[in-house]
Parts: C-alpha cells; sequence; structure tokens
C-alpha cells in the first residue's frame, strides 16, 4: 500500500499538471466552452479538498481523497470522449490534456477501498457494484 509521500508526490504532480492547464491555456475556441467548463469543474471536484489533507497529513484522508481522484479522473475520461472529443485547448484534444494526469496508484487505492468498505468498484461500469440492487 502506497504511503503518505508517495501518494503527496502523486497528488503535487497532478495540480502541477492543472496549475499548467491554467496558465498555458493561449488559445480556447469558444465552440469548446462547454467541453472545457465541465473539464475544469471537474477538476474543481476532483482537487477541492488537497489543501486540507496536504495540510492534515492523515494517510486515511490521504488515501480517500486519492481513491476520489483515481475514481473522478476515470469519469472524466469517459465523459470527455463520450461528450466532448471534438473541445481542445491550444489545438490539444482534452482528452491528452488528462491523460498526462498521474494514475501511478489508482489499483491500490481502489483495493484500498474495497477492503474498507467491502463494496466492489466495476471499472467498466464506473459505479459500484452491490449485489442485493441487481434486477
Amino acid at each position: 500500500m502506497p504511503n503518505y509521500p508517495v501518494l503527496k508526490d502523486e497528488l503535487l504532480q497532478a495540480l502541477d499538471i492543472h496549475i499548467d492547464i491554467l496558465k498555458d491555456a493561449s488559445t480556447i475556441d469558444t465552440d469548446h466552452l462547454d467541453g472545457i467548463i465541465f473539464m475544469m469543474r471537474s477538476f474543481g471536484f476532483m482537487l477541492d479538498r488537497v489543501p486540507k489533507v496536504l495540510r492534515e497529513e492523515n494517510l486515511e484522508e490521504m488515501h480517500y481523497l486519492m481513491f476520489q481522484y483515481y475514481s473522478l479522473l476515470s469519469e472524466l475520461k469517459y465523459n470527455l470522449t463520450l461528450n466532448f472529443p471534438y473541445a481542445k485547448i491550444n489545438q490539444k484534444s482534452l482528452l491528452e490534456i488528462v491523460d498526462a494526469f498521474p494514475t501511478t496508484y489508482e489499483k491500490e487505492m481502489k483495493q484500498w477501498w474495497e477492503d474498507l468498505t467491502g463494496l466492489k468498484v466495476e471499472e467498466t461500469k464506473q459505479t459500484i457494484e452491490i449485489k442485493e440492487f441487481e434486477f
């Protein structure tokens, strides 16, 4: 299981990429704004608790944050592919931009969540599999 410093490094890398997107966005086609706004709002949800978790240095909170980050990043990739495949910043597709975000410990954090909750993370549906809810 990844420890706090390696997860912190992964998270700081994600923040650095996000900051680069913000500072390097020199050309945005207005026809692509819906996808860009969707992506930026998604980053807001993904990275919202980062300052608090970095300040507190709580491993359990870091595990939860990273599980949430990886899950939301994966969901963002699906949404961009399905809904905004045309959207670009600086002639680079949003999916290409999002693919740069790190996913080094994604499997470990999903396993951590499953071990903690007893719930199964379903990879292909991006939902949690609960047998009792099946038809």
